[in-house]
């Protein structure tokens, strides 16, 4: 890593991936793919003004970086961002003599990657590209969010997709729908050919097996309703969409459903991820196969093919972050990091779910009950990103753990609600010694811990809320 205005640009530390020189050999001359990028071009080069910084997110291995510089007419500074550093390492690659060109890596916290936000920095970019990139997005919202909180107020968002259902013309596909069928009619061959009878052994068990990594590399089609659903969760302004039936060689969908990496998501029952040499050549052979038979159907019996080649529809939808927009100005929280303490119930979990409400991130601190902890955590979900952590307020150690691990996972802290307590309600002549000494321990010695600790980091508000626990 190093450091550029304040953010970390990537490097890779090892030589580029088969996989990723595989993809990019595969598209960057295709026809389709090049028609694809040059329609994305088009909607966002007018916008593009000199100076502005441009984001590429999901930017693979560099191919739609190449197109977008091709067509711009002023100097920019282009930034791409992917989560693979396997395929970024390709992207570094062609542009590493490119003085305006620097790629950042979405770091995995936990079980999710990092916000576009909190990679490159908020309200810093002037616009967002992403191609081929948001439908394998599980959480397209809570992207969207990042990608907005990056973003300067009317900056804009475009991205493409080969993979949105739509009411076009009978006879236009979706990458899906090839990727579906090559898997269907490969396993059918294993099923009758001697040559591949090696694999039919518990091939219906290994079928469901595999049935999450296929939908991982390609995951189902969502309705375009819930992309524009996103942009307005996330605070965007949707200007419109559109879109463009483009026609896709089969020599040049054969070489894309010939990628290594690719062949693991279409029949990943043969090999998984890690095959044998074999398993390899075989399954290579398979798709192969499959992809002809493919192509011989769509040739007899899609009436948008011809002898050359298919057409798949591309959707392009574009939207823009307002002035003083929902995901930037909600109550001025949005991107600001929030600790409740004891938010597992009661009025805290209740403090916390409105924080996320109004745009913050939260942290939902408890002692005893993770479960219920978790279902604050799903509570603030629904509105902004939201992490618990187990720590006895009481305890300077367990403190200091926690703070030590929302500044790994946010950097800094910016509101503290002091919520934790406990109560014992009886008379002074039934309270035991230790109990009163629980009591001081987590309502008053709590409330010092996690303040000292919060006044060494935090950055914006300080709340302190005392109240009679749940």
């Amino acid at each position: 890593m190093s450091e550029e205005g304040g953010r970390s640009c990537w490097k890779p530390d090892r030589p580029t991936s088969r996989g990723a020189t595989a993809y990019h050999e595969a598209v960057s001359k295709a026809e389709y793919y090049i028609a694809a990028l040059d329609e994305l071009a088009g909607l966002i080069v007018p916008k593009v003004k000199n100076g502005d910084i441009v984001v590429d997110f999901g930017a693979g291995t560099g191919v739609s970086a190449i197109r977008l510089l091709e067509r711009l007419k002023v100097n920019v500074e282009l930034w791409l961002v992917d989560n693979s550093a396997a395929w970024l390492g390709k992207a570094y690659e062609v542009f590493s003599d490119n003085p305006n060109v620097k790629c950042f890596l979405l770091e995995k916290k936990n079980e999710a990657y990092s916000k576009l936000g909190d990679c490159v920095g908020r309200n810093i970019v002037n616009h967002v590209v992403s191609a081929h990139t948001v439908h394998l997005i599980p959480d397209i919202e809570d992207t969207f969010r990042g990608i907005s909180e990056a973003l300067k107020e009317s900056g804009t968002f475009t991205f493409l997709s080969g993979n949105i259902p739509n009411e076009g013309p009978e006879g236009a596909l979706l990458v899906d729908d090839t990727v579906k069928r090559v898997h269907d009619i490969a396993l059918d061959i294993v099923r009758k050919y001697s040559k591949f009878a090696a694999y039919r052994k518990d091939i219906d068990a290994r079928i469901k097996a595999t049935e999450p990594q296929r939908k991982f590399v390609f995951p189902d089609p969502r309705p375009i309703g819930i992309y524009l659903k996103a942009l307005k969760g996330a605070g965007f302004e949707y200007l419109g969409h559109h879109y463009k039936l483009i026609k896709v060689k089969y020599s040049d969908w054969l070489n894309f459903l010939r990628v290594r990496r690719l062949q693991a998501g279409i029949l990943p029952e043969i090999g998984g991820n890690e095959p044998s040499q074999k398993e390899e050549t075989d399954r290579d052979t398979l798709i192969t196969l499959a992809s002809n038979r493919l192509f011989d159907e769509l040739r007899s019996k899609n009436p948008l093919a011809d002898a050359e080649g298919f057409i798949i529809s591309f959707l392009y939808v574009t939207a823009k972050k307002p002035k003083h927009s929902l995901a930037e100005n909600r109550l001025g929280l949005n991107g600001k990091t929030a600790l409740v303490t004891g938010a597992s119930r009661g009025i805290g979990r209740a403090i916390a779910i409105e924080l996320a409400k109004k745009g913050a991130n939260v942290i939902v601190n408890y002692n005893r009950n993770e479960k219920e902890a978790s279902e604050a955590v799903d509570g603030a979900k629904k509105y902004s990103r939201c992490i618990s952590i187990k720590a006895d307020v009481g305890n300077p150690n367990e403190v200091k753990a926690m703070f030590d691990t929302i500044k790994k996972e946010f950097g800094q802290l910016d509101i503290l609600v002091n919520n934790a307590g406990i109560i014992m309600d009886k008379t002074l002549q039934n309270l035991a010694r230790g109990e009163w000494d629980s009591v001081i321990t987590t309502n008053l010695k709590g409330i010092y811990n996690v303040t000292k600790s919060a006044l060494m980091s935090i950055s914006g508000r300080l709340i302190m809320q005392l109240q009679k626990p749940e």
